[in-house]
């Protein structure tokens, strides 16, 4: 086998690696669990200055420390705020972390939103207890560690992240203003209001 033959074999591993990782894989079915009882911590910011970072201007909305279990991942590259905000992570506490729960429902991430949906007929917890206990979090890292700690995050850790909600601006873009609610524009099977985590702190509680 020469060289070239040996590279293309490299990649179409490496290729199929991520295929299986990224896309195919998920944890054990007996995961057992850790039930989060704290609410996400937010104390609302009056007449902040927005302050520079990188092409966009963050307005600090409040301050927020949240802890949960993680639902699910999600890396973006190309859409318009990728720039600052590479990565979404899906959280859940209350009855949304009980390991029974999860087992019986499955997430997607499409468009900066999140989808959940039963796994089978049935839901396993009234829709209202999935909204108000359920958090896709875009996350806008303060700095290159924040960021490196952020990536590191994997489904079923338990983690605290904190911070401050923020609206994103830049010139020609609609502001992106974080929600400031758990349950203002949630739609059945569908978050849709997010929140948007200008990042200070991130601490993995405990490894899945």
């Amino acid at each position: 086998m020469n060289k070239t033959n040996i590279q293309l074999f490299l990649i179409c591993l490496l290729m199929v690696v991520i295929v299986y990782f990224g896309f195919i894989y998920e944890k054990k079915a007996d995961w057992k669990g850790i039930a989060v009882k704290q609410e996400p911590i937010q104390n609302v910011i009056k007449n902040k200055a927005p302050f520079k970072y990188k092409k966009f201007f963050l307005t600090p909305l409040a301050d927020y420390s949240i802890t949960g279990i993680v639902i699910s991942t999600k890396r973006y590259f190309f859409d318009s705020v990728s720039s600052i905000s590479p990565i979404d992570i899906a959280l859940a506490w209350k009855k949304m972390s009980m390991a029974e729960v999860l087992r019986e429902m499955k997430f997607k991430h499409r468009k900066r939103c999140l989808l959940y949906a039963p796994k089978k007929d049935y839901w396993p917890i009234m829709e209202k207890d999935i909204r108000i206990s359920l958090s896709n979090n875009h996350c806008i890292p303060a700095d290159k560690n924040i960021k490196k700690k952020l990536f590191k995050i994997k489904q079923y850790d338990l983690v605290t992240i904190k911070g401050q909600l923020v609206k994103a601006e830049k010139p020609g873009m609609i502001p992106w203003t974080s929600s400031l609610s758990r349950e203002d524009t949630s739609s059945w099977g569908e978050m849709i209001g997010c929140e948007i985590i200008y990042v200070t702190d991130v601490e993995i509680l405990k490894r899945s």
